[in-house]
């Protein structure tokens, strides 16, 4: 897959250069409709490519993450204020809270960020919730960040396969937004590269809780049992 995807990738960035190029004025009004599906679709292709490479990575490469002593708290919150304009751009409320104390384990800040990210995003887009709350606290096992959401939750079928590659709880929602399935499998592999795991858990009377228990960067995948808290 990462292969196929690597040679996906170079025609695909000739493609939307071209659009690029197209829409800056060589198009006329009526191929402007269509200038902008292709765009579209190359951009959708883009990531679900981008993302395939990224779990490939991760995979194979176990043992390249660059860990440093970081405050995991501030760079969580950096994380949900770079998503704000979003969350406003569609009606929700986004908050976070995080202990006073400094929450620092050794992990690879930016694998981190996009697994915060990932649940987050997923949250604004398909939960359908007012508000988004984003948590970190200390446990006993390491550091749980949790995201949470009061939206229509996923249905009980659905479970025990969201963190499965290429699942989609709703393709039909699932593709409008541009999602490939990919999302959660990769916050997986960065929660389980870290020393924990990431587990979901519905919400009373709706929506979605997911949990991410980090520790510290390892430089294989862990093979115990996901952590609890």
């Amino acid at each position: 897959m990462a292969d196929v995807s690597h040679e996906i990738k170079t025609p695909l960035t000739g493609i939307l250069g071209a659009v690029d190029m197209l829409e800056d004025g060589g198009a006329s009004d009526a191929q402007r409709p269509l200038l902008s599906m292709i765009s579209k679709e190359s951009k959708r292709l883009n990531t679900l490519v981008q993302q395939i490479l990224d779990l490939a990575r991760l995979e194979r490469e176990s043992n390249a993450l660059d860990p440093a002593e970081t405050d995991l708290a501030d760079l969580v919150r950096e994380t949900v204020e770079s998503l704000r304009p979003r969350a406003e751009a569609a009606g929700i409320d986004l908050s976070f809270a995080a202990p006073e104390a400094p929450c620092v384990a050794t992990i690879d800040a930016r694998l981190v960020s996009e697994a915060i990210a990932n649940l987050v995003s997923n949250a604004i887009r398909h939960s359908g919730s007012p508000d988004v709350a984003v948590s970190v606290s200390a446990t006993a096992r390491g550091f749980a960040v949790v995201v949470e959401d009061h939206g229509i939750g996923i249905p009980p079928e659905h479970a025990e396969r969201i963190f499965e590659r290429f699942h989609r709880v709703d393709p039909a929602r699932a593709a409008e937004s541009g999602g490939a399935g990919l999302g959660l499998a990769i916050v997986r592999r960065i929660a389980r590269l870290h020393g924990g795991d990431v587990w979901f858990s519905p919400v009373v009377p709706s929506g979605s809780r997911f949990t991410l228990v980090v520790k510290s960067a390892r430089s294989a995948a862990p093979q115990n049992a996901p952590v609890r808290h």
